[in-house]
């Protein structure tokens, strides 16, 4: 297979894969630069060489039915493939190795949604290579789709459960989680260990499980000229995400760790996330992070078992919580980490606070 200078370069990236290091990749780069479709031409290439399938994660039963329609078609619509015939049923992608008059089809693909973690289980899949999870970061800003609770540990399931790969089995698998720079607080990143805006270019981490490639866009001021978009956006904040790829730097002067004179006063806890809050009274800082002293007091559960707000222990800690708003809105609160500073404010809004 040919790889042009104008698409992104999956043999690059495919050439730091070897044995375990890189077998979880993030790609996080531009629109518009060939990531999906020439890992999508690879797995195709794969099963026509290796006899290997693949496997096309999504986040929900939706975005599944329309991932898996007409799959098949963009690749055939510019030239690749053509000589053999695609087809989708039932959550599964076929191949035709033989004629249209003696068809003789093979499973190429799996379609499997997250949050159908449940069902997935009575499937059976045979050992997949690839694993592609597409838009798998999500923007801020986007109202409409959110990270499934728990998100990263039902992926992990998902895979243990999928590939039922053993100590000491010869088959390894890739998953490859893409998207683009729009998100630093994803589940993702976070898992990677990503709590700052990396430099462009390969990252290892996990003891180099983990391959982050962050794209240097090269093309970014051509589709700023050239495109209908660019143009649209031109001079906005969101271009540089579109085309300069550029992470948001999201309240980067308030990511700072509790100094040494901050005091323990008060946790809050958030469904599964404990917010603990340090003061240092000599210099007005009120600095959150999530390490809770053992035996601490005055711990706030501020949501019910079902996730409502709680309103009778907001208004017991009502005191607490004043001090703690006027604070924030004068621009005294720090957070230890990006993560922390992102869940806090999701905390403030459903308490309404904006």
């Amino acid at each position: 297979m040919k790889w042009s200078d104008k698409y992104y370069r999956w043999d690059k990236t495919f050439s730091r894969q070897t044995g375990t290091q890189g077998e979880i990749c993030i790609v996080a780069g531009a629109k518009n630069i060939g990531k999906t479709f020439g890992l999508r031409l690879q797995c195709v290439e794969d099963y026509l060489r290796k006899k290997v399938t693949f496997c096309e994660l999504c986040r929900t039963k939706t975005e599944r039915d329309e991932v898996k329609a007409g799959y098949f078609d963009k690749l055939q619509a510019d030239g690749f493939y053509l000589e053999y015939e695609f087809k989708t049923e039932k959550d599964t992608g076929y191949i035709n190795l033989g004629t249209k008059d003696e068809p003789d089809w093979h499973i190429i693909c799996y379609f499997v949604a997250l949050s159908a973690f449940q069902q997935e289980k009575k499937r059976t899949f045979v050992k997949p290579y690839r694993f592609i999870f597409d838009e798998a970061i999500i923007d801020t800003k986007d109202r409409y789709h959110r990270y499934l609770p728990d998100e990263f540990l039902i992926l992990a399931n998902l895979l243990d459960t999928i590939s039922r790969q053993q100590p000491g089995d010869d088959y390894q698998y890739r998953v490859y989680i893409l998207g683009n720079a729009c998100d630093i607080t994803s589940p993702y990143l976070r898992y990677a260990g990503v709590d700052r805006i990396p430099e462009y270019g390969y990252h290892w981490y996990n003891n180099k499980h983990t391959l982050l490639h962050y794209v240097e866009p090269w093309d970014a001021d051509e589709r700023k000229q050239k495109t209908l978009v660019g143009r649209m956006l031109n001079g906005n904040d969101e271009s540089r995400m579109i085309f300069d790829n550029i992470f948001a730097d999201v309240g980067a002067g308030e990511i700072l760790q509790k100094s040494g004179n901050a005091k323990y006063s008060y946790a809050l806890k958030w469904g599964k996330q404990a917010f603990a809050v340090w003061i240092d009274y000599k210099r007005g800082l009120f600095f959150i992070n999530d390490q809770v002293p053992v035996h601490a007091k005055n711990i706030y559960v501020l949501a019910k078992k079902d996730g409502k707000v709680n309103y009778q222990i907001v208004k017991k800690a009502d005191a607490v919580m004043q001090v703690l708003i006027q604070t924030y809105y004068a621009g005294g609160l720090r957070y230890s980490s990006m993560y922390i500073r992102e869940t806090f404010h999701e905390l403030l809004g459903f308490l309404g606070i904006k």
